[in-house]
């Protein structure tokens, strides 16, 4: 990490409250139009991954950005270094880490997307070679980033020390560093990153800013991608209530649990993953086996792998429920069974109330929130049929259960959390 930007962070740390009022834009107008430029970038860059996705923001200032994801319908973190910033966001209900990219890690968390805007300006070329790297790693397998950094052409120095007039006036001056486009595409390559669009736009001249965004290979190979994308993922639109939406979060978070491990093959952990659910269009009820069924049809899927693998594949389809007695025979249908696991907090106790219900259309309030809280703790306190099932918890799995085990340990207090959070979901 450069000197230069250690100074600028105690800068932005003493001068924080300026660099809101004057950049962050009080005005209305200039709100809206921020606010219009996020939702677009937020949107080229995102939509594809689908409402389950994790997007990290570095850089957050106010975390309007990240707000901005959150309303968007994604599972939107923020993260910045400044105390000053980081008790702005906190304000704003978003989930937040202390965190700078130059030289903190998040314990093995992974995202589907990471933003970065107007945080690049503060990167020198070494700064911004470690900021890639670190971005990169923080990406789970065909994830995306989005940032910016100032063109060069557009200045008449290489960088150096300034505070602009106007809108991005804060009282002192920043370390900024200005790159041709040759350079910053260079460094992007050099990371490992497919630059997948790039504009160039703002200022007087209409060349004031690079807009970038960046895809994480996959791994897998691209005729199998190509053969899964345009053939079978589209028959998943046949279902109602089980969108393609689950399915691309567990191909993500089944690559990002392969990414981890030597002995797999990333081409069939992504098969599996993309046909564990396609059985629902036949059966819901024995939706894997009718899984297998399908994939041993597949006289694509022949010429793309051979029969030894197309039988692991099926048999991790096969293997991947949580209620399946007994455990998964072979890695593949483990990598599946836990990434079907989402462990969101929210999603799970709203999960697990609304399931409650529909069993149970008779019970009162009172009567769900109990049952849901004895199910939430059979499953997945240690030792729970679910939890057992988390064959590679991430961090957050962890977190995740710890979290639910405090939460339900008291029924009356586990009662007037879950109504407020009811109330909230109205």
């Amino acid at each position: 990490m450069s000197k230069e930007n250690e100074k600028t962070l105690e800068i932005y740390e003493e001068y924080g409250k300026n660099y809101l009022d004057n950049t962050n834009h009080r005005n209305s107008e200039k709100k809206k139009e921020v606010d219009d430029e996020n939702r677009t970038a937020i949107l080229d860059a995102f939509s594809k991954l689908g409402s389950e996705a994790r997007i990290l923001e570095i850089g957050a200032g106010d975390g309007e950005a990240s707000l901005m994801a959150k309303k968007l319908g994604f599972k939107a973190y923020a993260s910045d270094v400044p105390d000053y910033f980081l008790d702005v966001i906190s304000s704003k209900d978003l989930p937040y880490y202390k965190f700078n990219v130059l030289k903190d890690d998040l314990g093995g968390r992974k995202f589907d997307g990471i933003m970065a805007f107007r945080v690049f300006p503060h990167f020198g070329p070494e700064d911004l070679e470690v900021a890639l790297d670190r971005i990169f790693k923080l990406l789970r397998p065909g994830g995306r980033f989005v940032g910016s950094a100032i063109n060069f052409e557009d200045k008449k120095t290489r960088g150096g020390w300034y505070d602009f007039p106007g809108k991005y006036h804060i009282g002192t001056e920043r370390y900024f560093y200005f790159y041709k486009q040759s350079e910053i595409e260079a460094a992007f390559k050099k990371a490992g990153f497919v630059l997948d669009q790039m504009n160039i736009r703002g200022g007087d001249s209409g060349k004031r800013w690079f807009e970038f965004i960046l895809t994480k290979p996959s791994g897998v190979r691209p005729e199998v991608e190509k053969y899964i994308t345009e053939e079978i993922l589209p028959q998943y639109d046949k279902l109602l209530g089980h969108t393609i939406t689950h399915i691309n979060q567990v191909v993500s978070r089944s690559l990002a649990i392969a990414e981890d491990l030597s002995d797999v093959d990333r081409d069939m952990v992504y098969v599996a993953a993309t046909y564990h659910d396609l059985g629902r269009i036949i059966d819901d009820e024995t939706h894997n086996i009718e899984s297998g069924k399908l994939m041993r049809k597949d006289e694509t899927l022949k010429k793309l792998f051979n029969e030894k693998q197309i039988e692991l594949m099926v048999e991790a389809v096969e293997d991947h429920r949580a209620s399946l007695k007994g455990e998964p025979r072979n890695i593949y249908g483990r990598i599946v069974g836990s990434a079907d696991r989402y462990m969101d907090l929210d999603d799970m106790l709203a999960r697990s109330y609304d399931y409650t219900k529909h069993l149970h259309p008779e019970m009162n309030d009172d009567g769900l929130i109990e049952e849901a809280r004895i199910h939430l703790r059979e499953k997945f306190m240690p030792g729970g049929y679910g939890a057992k099932k988390v064959y590679y918890p991430s961090i957050d799995d962890k977190e995740c259960f710890e979290t639910i085990e405090r939460i339900t340990r008291n029924p009356l207090e586990y009662r007037k959390t879950m109504k407020e959070f009811n109330r909230k979901r109205k």
